[in-house]
């Protein structure tokens, strides 16, 4: 009774009310376990961070063996490669041997098969003697030579400026090129067979394979006679990797257009020829006789403003040792003016040598008076000029040539001024540059020009233009589609870019042949 009443007396005596207490101590608990799930979650969060993490530096350890595994192999390509380059390293040297201007000089021609051998040689020793002088690193470099020619066109070059017959001309090239060929492994004289631009395409399509491989240190460029090579050099002018390895060799005739451009340059005076090639029947002339006035029985020799000033006897001042004019270069053909003189020159009459009797009489003669003077037979008029065909009135295979085989151009329609001032606007002022092939012969192999619509009268603009324009094959050319000119017409009064030997051209005694 004592215990249990003691009991109820500590319960009612517990500070505060019980309900209250349960209340506190429960709100207290919940607040615990908020607490303890919020912890629990940042404890996994937390956990699973540390898991990617984990995972992370794994993988980064595993990439990171495998990238520097990586860059040694790499490492050791980039070495492979780079002993690779400079074993393989060469100069490049690439040659037109179509254009006279880099025609092999003489000397190379009096044993073709020798000759060939030692003009490659000679070309050798010069490219290294200047890849010395520019960077001696680059002395002792392999030299890989490409030269491109049409056999056609060299043999017709070498007959016509007197270096061999025409019958053995075409036997002189192959033996030559064969020469030349032999003369190491790395040299090559390739014959692209017929047509004007065959070797440009060829020469064109070497440069652009080497000139941006490492390997290629070098690439000497002989093709500056001819303007269009500017074209696909402009495309690199800009990229200095490509253009501080492009060394142009320059010749007795460079295109003006080569002016525009920065690359280096050099000449090889010894090896190519330094002097225009003098074909028969072109400039330069010089006077065989002296001046001869007609003699008559009746009279004395007459001369007065009244009477035709008799031309000297020309033929042409070979520039080759060996050459010796063929007998049809000294004939004087009356009544028409010869190659090489000047327009309005009074035509050439041959001179007719007194007899032995009309000697005798003149002796005693009296002095010639008005009436004696009169009485000397007139000159006879030339013969009426033959005009010359006008252009598309030839069949297309079909070209002219006068009787010194040199090429003559069949006559133009005037331009109207109307598509010359279009023409103009077009391409001077908006800077357009349209594809000659595709407008004027409606086909292109594929380039960067235009080919957007022309006018027939712009064409014809178009072609007057290229006409002003020297083909760079001269009056050898025999191109069926060459719209280039192949003789001028101009007094020579004014700076001409067209050479001596393509002025005064005879074109009376044109005939049609056969294009090459």
């Amino acid at each position: 009774m004592s215990l249990h009443a003691g009991t109820l007396g500590d319960i009612a005596g517990f500070p505060g009310d019980f309900d209250g207490f349960v209340g506190d101590f429960q709100r207290q608990n919940e607040l615990n376990l908020v607490r303890m799930k919020a912890f629990h979650d940042r404890l996994f969060d937390l956990s699973k961070l540390y898991s990617d993490v984990r995972r992370d530096l794994e993988r980064e350890r595993i990439a990171g063996r495998h990238a520097q595994q990586h860059a040694e192999e790499l490492e050791q390509k980039f070495r492979y490669l780079e002993e690779s380059t400079a074993r393989s390293a060469f100069a490049l040297v690439l040659i037109d041997a179509d254009a006279d201007a880099y025609l092999f000089d003489e000397k190379y021609y009096d044993d073709p098969t020798e000759g060939g051998e030692r003009a490659a040689v000679d070309l050798r020793a010069a490219v290294r003697q200047y890849l010395q002088s520019v960077d001696a690193s680059l002395a002792g470099l392999p030299i890989i030579v490409k030269a491109f020619a049409s056999g056609e066109g060299l043999a017709y070059l070498l007959s016509k400026a007197g270096m061999t017959g025409r019958a053995d001309s075409q036997d002189m090239v192959s033996r030559f090129t064969r020469g030349f060929s032999q003369a190491d492994d790395m040299i090559d004289f390739v014959l692209v067979g017929k047509g004007k631009d065959r070797a440009d395409h060829k020469l064109m399509g070497a440069f652009r394979q080497f000139v941006e491989s490492p390997s290629c240190r070098r690439v000497l460029l002989a093709g500056c006679h001819d303007n269009g090579y500017v074209r696909m050099l402009e495309k690199y002018a800009h990229n200095r990797t490509v253009a501080d390895k492009v060394t142009l060799v320059k010749s007795f005739q460079t295109g003006s257009e080569f002016a525009s451009l920065r690359f280096a340059s050099t000449t090889m005076e010894t090896v190519f020829r330094n002097r225009p090639l003098q074909v028969y029947g072109g400039p330069p002339m010089m006077p065989l006789t002296p001046m001869t006035p007609i003699a008559t029985p009746s009279t004395t020799p007459i001369t007065s403003p009244m009477t035709p000033v008799l031309a000297a006897q020309y033929m042409p001042m070979p520039t080759l040792d060996r050459m010796t004019p063929p007998p049809s270069l000294h004939r004087i053909e009356t009544g028409q003016a010869r190659e090489g003189s000047m327009p309005g020159t009074p035509t050439s009459t041959p001179a007719r040598p007194a007899s032995a009797s009309s000697k005798t009489s003149n002796s005693n003669s009296p002095p010639p008076t008005y009436a004696t003077r009169a009485a000397v037979p007139p000159c006879p008029p030339p013969p009426p000029a033959r005009a010359l065909p006008m252009f598309g009135t030839l069949d297309k295979d079909m070209i002219l040539v006068n009787d010194d085989e040199h090429r003559i151009d069949c006559a133009l329609p005037p331009k109207s001024a109307g598509a010359v001032d279009k023409l103009h606007q077009k391409t001077h002022l908006g800077g357009k540059r349209f594809c000659n092939m595709f407008h004027l012969y409606g086909s292109c192999a594929g380039c960067n020009y235009l080919h957007e619509p022309l006018s027939s009268a712009e064409k014809l603009v178009l072609r007057h233009r290229l006409r002003g324009e020297k083909c760079h094959d001269r009056g050898r050319c025999r191109d069926a589609k060459c719209f280039y000119g192949h003789h001028c017409s101009c007094p020579m009064s004014k700076k001409c870019h067209f050479p001596a030997n393509m002025h005064n051209v005879d074109v009376s005694t044109w005939r049609e042949v056969v294009a090459i």
